[in-house]
């Protein structure tokens, strides 16, 4: 089924994943980042005092992340729906009306955990459980939600921002989230009938056990899969943040590293379309170790090259990865512990992932203080990836026909029949 009709069969429920991964957008480092001038004139913090409530706030919604997560596999996904969006708005009022460095730390809590954690944890693992075959297509349509922000939003508010004090950009946004985004899901919510099951690529996970976290934590799967979701969110939050600094060490103008952005949020848009079919055809356990190629070779062209068009290869590269990785990653979740588990496995992930963003930034300014270069950070960068994704091939196909293949083969020295 193409994506014109399948997206007309499901236009729906469809729409209510592009637009919770929209609204992910709120909580995003690159929205937040923003208003950092704000805050740091209202509140009296350089980069070092922000660094350090953001990253507080961070890990906090880091480690409420499994046990909040989990839910969406026990409740009605209408009252989880209304609270996570509940949550984001209450956090972007709170915000907005902050007296204090304290109170505006607790609203980046509410806008990390609702925002960058649980809304798009909502897109994603609806749109893993409720699909079967065409899951992959699913993940790629409602991934669209993430490139829209980041191409969208950006542009908006530094135009909302010449014209509207911060503080009511803040509550404006506020408004809308509870105005008219979480009317809009629910109604979405109840006009969308549940899909009819497709047949798989796998084998279903027999009898499909609830799973809890403790027997998560004891399955030598999640340890070998966990390194290659890790590498980017870890990878690319150290490199984000400091991209400036990159620039100028390449001798470019900061206006010509955030245009590469647009190279980035292009390609992630059509790699998150594109990545949807593929994993339908291969499943996803199959892309697991092979996604995160592009990033390594872009990031390859960034260390090698002092061209101002290696940061739009790098870019692109990146985008590749990151829209493949948005349809992948849930998919390998509902083909490793089945459909109706996706919530609780994305739930104690995607804390995972977080923490690792919290870290980055902090490891990275360390190393430089330390004495490495931006170049060691890259070579670094690209062997993480690259171990990564070796790790994780154990639990793929990959494995077994790899091991078929060399043990077919005839090593110099074999006999194959007694003399």
């Amino acid at each position: 089924m193409g994506y014109f009709r399948f997206f007309s069969a499901h236009r729906a429920l469809l729409t209510f994943g592009l637009l919770t991964a929209l609204s992910t957008s709120f909580g995003q480092t690159f929205f937040i980042s923003l208003f950092l001038p704000h805050f740091s004139e209202s509140f009296g913090l350089d980069k070092a005092g922000f660094g350090a409530i953001f990253g507080l706030a961070t890990l906090g919604s880091a480690l409420c992340l499994p046990r909040f997560g989990a839910l969406i596999d026990r409740l009605d996904l209408r009252r989880y729906t209304i609270g996570t969006f509940a949550g984001l708005a209450i956090a972007c009022a709170l915000a907005g009306l902050a007296p204090h460095a304290a109170v505006l730390c607790l609203a980046l809590f509410g806008l990390r955990l609702f925002g960058q954690g649980l809304l798009g944890h909502v897109s994603q693992t609806v749109m893993a459980r409720e699909f079967g075959g065409n899951r992959g297509k699913a993940l790629g349509v409602a991934g669209l939600g993430y490139p829209m922000g980041e191409a969208l939003l950006p542009l908006i508010f530094a135009l909302v921002l010449t014209w509207m004090p911060w503080r009511m950009a803040w509550v404006a946004v506020a408004a809308v989230i509870a105005g008219v985004l979480l009317p809009a899901v629910l109604r979405l919510l109840e006009n969308a009938p549940k899909p009819d099951p497709e047949p798989e690529l796998i084998a279903p996970v027999a009898d499909e056990p609830v799973l809890s976290g403790e027997s998560l934590w004891r399955d030598r799967r999640f340890y070998l899969v966990m390194p290659v979701f890790l590498a980017m969110p870890f990878v690319l939050t150290g490199l984000f943040l400091f991209q400036m600094p990159l620039a100028e060490s390449k001798g470019w103008r900061p206006e010509w590293m955030a245009a590469a952005f647009t190279a980035f949020a292009v390609t992630r848009a059509f790699c998150s379309l594109g990545a949807g079919p593929l994993v339908d055809r291969l499943t996803a356990l199959r892309l697991l170790p092979l996604f995160l190629i592009p990033l390594m070779v872009g990031i390859g062209v960034m260390a090698a090259s002092r061209s101002p068009w290696a940061a739009f290869v790098y870019m692109a590269l990146t985008g590749v990865s990151a829209g493949i990785a948005s349809t992948v990653i849930s998919a390998v979740w509902a083909e490793m512990y089945g459909p109706s588990n996706v919530g609780t496995v994305r739930s104690v992930a995607v804390a995972l992932a977080v923490m690792s963003t919290a870290l980055s930034p902090a490891l990275m300014g360390w190393l430089f203080q330390a004495g490495f270069n931006f170049h060691d950070m890259l070579t670094a960068s690209i062997w993480i990836i690259a171990v990564s994704s070796l790790i994780a091939l154990p639990v793929t196909p990959w494995y077994d026909e790899i091991r078929g293949f060399l043990a077919s083969l005839s090593w110099p020295g074999r006999t194959g029949e007694a003399g």
